[in-house]
């Protein structure tokens, strides 16, 4: 196992708390839908894979939506379970494709968006199956209105991301 440096776990640190107030200003700023819409915690997890790896990548994915919870009861249960799943994958995906995988951040934060996307939509389709509910059609059509309601969020990522990621990487050296 690679050992952490103190910059690395000083600046996950710094990131996982970005990931809880972040959050909280953009709920404050525009209500629940806002978090949907922005994709603020999609958003640190992301740029702590690329900039740091997978495994700070998916500590922050995962801590997240949990701290979120314990702190200010948001997301509420049983959300707060497919949301650790889905960031944390965002996450350790950015880490092991840009770091591991020697890949470019563009490509890096485009399989992140995927996979998390992806990780999201098959533990809800097995949380649904474990609840009985055996509806398809209606779980496509709930990660289809996702998706359109985090187009800004997305966009603000393919923004965001790449120069932070930058700045991080000189910063490290």
């Amino acid at each position: 196992m690679k050992k952490f440096n103190i910059k690395t776990i000083t600046f996950t640190a710094l990131l996982l708390a970005l990931g809880i107030a972040l959050p909280h200003v953009v709920h404050s700023l525009g209500g629940m839908p806002a978090g949907a819409m922005w994709l603020p915690m999609h958003l640190v997890a992301i740029i702590a894979g690329l900039a740091f790896g997978w495994a700070p990548g998916l500590l922050v994915g995962a801590l997240t939506p949990l701290l979120r919870f314990a702190i200010f009861g948001m997301p509420p249960m049983p959300l707060v379970w497919f949301m650790v799943l889905e960031v944390a994958a965002y996450g350790a995906i950015a880490g092991l494709s840009r770091k591991q995988g020697k890949l470019p951040i563009w490509t890096s934060l485009l399989l992140s968006q995927i996979a998390g996307r992806g990780v999201r939509m098959l533990s809800l389709f097995v949380g649904a199956q474990l609840l009985g509910m055996d509806n398809l059609p209606a779980a496509m059509a709930v990660l289809t209105v996702e998706l359109v309601t985090g187009l800004p969020g997305i966009v603000l990522q393919w923004a965001v991301v790449p120069p932070t990621t930058k700045l991080l990487d000189k910063h490290m050296r």
